[in-house]
């Protein structure tokens, strides 16, 4: 009777460990998920958010920015688990201003989830990037070559991982801090930014209880 309760427990443990262990895509991005109710956030769960401000290639680590969520979360059982209007909040850790024609990039990252007069700490990363009256620019194979604009994804709102990022790193454009690297086109200069009402596709890192 021992061994069989110790054999339940184990497969219990077991079972919480694999649940919260975050499922990874082919590309090496969070796969997306959905919560099976209201009082809990699994890895993967999307968030679609708007930037409230404008965020610049000449930002400084540490600046703060916040989103606003567009759609609410809903999960499975049908209860809205967060709704929409709520604010996500991050800061700025890391920025490159590129001269014109090279690469200008930022790095965001999260720490906080509020709503309905409550916050929750919140780690999540950035899939996907609408950018709100994105302008028309040359595709990104014509601006390699440089470090600062070697990147497959070098235009404006584009989100870089793997060997583009690399090269970003290893080129000393930014450090190997947390966040999302997002690039801002090759305007160059201040005129590098993600404009405010710009729509972030945000998967959660880590699980949130809520209530």
């Amino acid at each position: 009777m021992i061994r069989m309760t110790v054999l339940v427990c184990a497969a219990a443990v077991a079972a919480v460990g694999c649940s919260q262990t975050p499922s990874v895509e082919a590309g090496g991005a969070i796969a997306p998920a959905t919560p099976s109710n209201g009082t809990y956030i699994p890895v993967g769960t999307t968030l679609d958010a708007r930037l409230n401000q404008s965020l610049a290639a000449n930002a400084r680590e540490g600046d703060q920015f916040t989103a606003t969520l567009a759609n609410p979360v809903v999960a499975q059982d049908g209860e809205t688990a967060i709704p929409a209007g709520a604010i996500l909040s991050g800061h700025v850790t890391g920025a490159h201003a590129g001269s014109l024609g090279e690469q200008s990039v930022i790095r965001l990252d999260f720490d906080n989830l509020a709503f309905n007069g409550r916050s929750y700490p919140f780690e999540g990363s950035v899939a996907s990037v609408d950018v709100r009256n994105k302008p028309m620019s040359a595709s990104s194979s014509t601006v390699r070559g440089a470090v600062t604009g070697a990147a497959a994804g070098a235009v404006l709102g584009a989100v870089i991982s793997g060997g583009d990022l690399s090269k970003i790193i290893t080129g000393g454009l930014l450090g190997a801090a947390a966040g999302t690297v997002i690039s801002l086109g090759t305007s160059g200069g201040s005129d590098a930014a993600l404009p405010a009402g710009s729509t972030l596709e945000v998967r959660a890192s880590q699980p949130v209880q809520l209530r």
